[in-house]
């Protein structure tokens, strides 16, 4: 039986540090972000982060205009915050009807943990609530179509959690992500955003199965 224990949201302590030993080269994907946002911010419109978690990266953006973070989880939330332009919502975006004005949003492996058959639906409102001109940043975590690359990435992805989790802790998350998280192919997920009205993209950061993507509308 196994000492570690299950991976949740709701649970999870120190998300931030976690994400970061994680995810490889994060720190460069937050800050292109940063950067990438600067020529597109309009101080009369939002910033919107689907999937906040602990607002680190909205706080981090450049941007004095209004600020607004989205999350399921209410352990991932700041109960208070001193950034006086920054709304955190506690919400299932799948249930909103709505967003405000914005002239960025962000979804950083957020949609990857939401069931596929939500997902247009999800980019469909980011898509209406964006101001033509307006960017879409997402980041997935994906699978390679072609089996030797999966497994060379796949494996290559482990040697580098190794560097901080024991195989067990590694080995445990995996199986504890099974029921949490689904990922898809990059064409998958481009295809679900031509659908929602994203037709203008390219990718901007890539390492092993991790992407991320700029659309402007």
């Amino acid at each position: 039986m196994s000492s570690t224990k299950p991976f949740s949201f709701d649970t999870i302590e120190d998300f931030d540090d976690h994400i970061a030993k994680s995810i490889p080269n994060y720190h460069l994907l937050s800050n292109s972000i940063c950067d990438l946002s600067t020529f597109f911010l309009k101080p009369e419109t939002h910033l919107i982060d689907i999937g906040c978690s602990t607002g680190k990266l909205l706080k981090k953006i450049p941007f004095s205009g209004k600020k607004m973070g989205i999350d399921i989880s209410h352990n991932l939330l700041p109960l208070n915050d001193s950034f006086s332009n920054i709304e955190f919502l506690q919400a299932d975006i799948r249930h909103m009807n709505e967003l405000p004005p914005a002239s960025m949003t962000l979804s950083i492996f957020t949609l990857q943990f939401i069931p596929i058959g939500d997902r247009l639906k999800v980019l469909q409102l980011i898509y209406n609530s964006l101001e033509k001109g307006g960017a879409f940043i997402m980041a997935e975590k994906t699978f390679q179509p072609d089996g030797l690359f999966e497994r060379v990435f796949t494996n290559a992805y482990y040697d580098f959690k190794r560097e901080t989790f024991s195989t067990e802790e590694i080995m445990d998350k995996e199986r504890d992500l099974r029921k949490l998280m689904t990922v898809q192919t990059s064409q998958e997920n481009l295809d679900l955003a031509g659908q929602a009205g994203f037709i203008s993209g390219e990718m901007f950061w890539k390492f092993y199965n991790f992407e991320a993507w700029l659309f402007v509308k």
